[in-house]
């Protein structure tokens, strides 16, 4: 299996949206202090996470 012609068709944008809305999503505890904030980072990492694999699977073309 040839790596690098996996790696060519992986969009870097929707990589990068997609790691880190998992990290906010799940390290939202750790850094937040209220748990309205909490709540908030949460589920803004969890629509970037989303709209990385979206970008990813290659639902919006020419990203």
């Amino acid at each position: 299996m040839n790596w690098q012609k996996i790696l060519d068709r992986l969009s870097i944008p929707g990589l990068i949206l997609l790691v880190l809305g998992a990290v906010a999503a799940t390290q939202a505890e750790k850094y937040c202090k209220s748990e309205r904030l909490c709540m908030i980072a949460r589920i803004a990492g969890l629509g970037s996470a989303l709209l990385g694999a979206v970008i990813l699977l290659d639902l919006i073309p020419g990203l």
